[in-house]
């Protein structure tokens, strides 16, 4: 397998499963948020008032702290959901931080000393404390941009809405062609499913034929490879098989046909990927 840059740093991302995500609902996110309608900041300004019965604001961001996540003027951290900048895998350091702080450079020029409207997602926050959020300047998505610069990969979080990650996806699949950003050295890149030349416990999208596909238990196991106990494995959610075949995608019909995937990569008979929402999965 081909070796991959050691990473240390000290960002903590979230395992986004259903179990790990807060319970933390949008309008109770904005209680102390929104006091009187209004959010104050630095010198006594006063931004906007929030709509009745709000879930969305107006706010100023004063630093990036990495790719994803912006610091506000009253403390409170906001991350941009959908998307992965580069970072720490979740069992390597990081020894080079140098596109960590490329990423946050680009999210800084983008967000900071602007007017911010930030509309809480659901949940709106995760289980570090912070705001879940879409974030937009001047009709701007943030994370949208980020990802046509080439600085994220986008990492759909289980609920996610297929229209959304659609767009998202599309602005990361135009940088990954005109190699903008980390897709111009390799340092993004789509991975063959076959043979499986890439490491687990980390994200990946990986591209490639469908060999097979075999139920098993509550999923059903789309084989990449010719040995199923070595090669790479994309495992379905068997709730899926209704949406796939909403989109006119049937579960039977895939053998022969070209996926690509994105997610976590563990290690179960070779490389495995869990796939849990629809949005994970997308052919051509």
């Amino acid at each position: 397998m081909r070796s991959f840059r050691k990473r240390a740093f000290a960002v903590q991302y979230a395992d986004w499963d259903r179990a790990g995500q807060s319970r933390f609902s949008r309008r109770a996110a904005l209680t102390g948020l929104v006091a009187a309608g209004t959010l104050a900041f630095g010198g006594g300004r006063a931004w906007g008032a929030a709509p009745a019965g709000a879930l969305s604001f107006l706010a100023e961001a004063v630093a990036a702290e990495d790719g994803r996540m912006l610091r506000l003027a009253d403390g409170r951290r906001v991350v941009l959901p959908h998307i992965l900048p580069p970072g720490p895998d979740r069992h390597e350091a990081m020894a080079d931080t140098g596109p960590i702080r490329d990423a946050a450079r680009v999210l800084a020029d983008l967000a900071l000393g602007r007017v911010l409207r930030v509309d809480l997602s659901d949940p709106a926050q995760d289980r570090h404390g912070r705001l879940r959020a879409r974030v937009a300047v001047d009709g701007m998505d943030l994370a949208e941009s980020l990802a046509a610069a080439g600085m994220v990969r986008i990492f759909p979080e289980p609920g996610a809405e297929p229209e959304r990650i659609a767009a998202l996806i599309g602005a990361e699949s135009r940088a990954r062609m005109a190699g903008i950003g980390f897709w111009s050295d390799g340092y993004f890149a789509v991975q063959a499913a076959d043979p499986p030349d890439f490491s687990v416990d980390r994200f990946e999208i990986v591209s490639g034929i469908v060999r097979k596909v075999t139920p098993v238990g509550d999923r059903d196991h789309l084989e990449f490879g010719p040995d199923w106990r070595v090669d790479f494995t994309a495992g379905l959610d068997r709730s899926l098989r209704r949406e796939l075949a909403a989109r006119g995608q049937p579960v039977d019909t895939l053998p022969g046909r070209a996926v690509t995937v994105r997610g976590w990569l563990r290690s179960w008979n070779g490389p495995f990927m869990e796939i849990r929402d629809p949005t994970g999965i997308t052919l051509p």
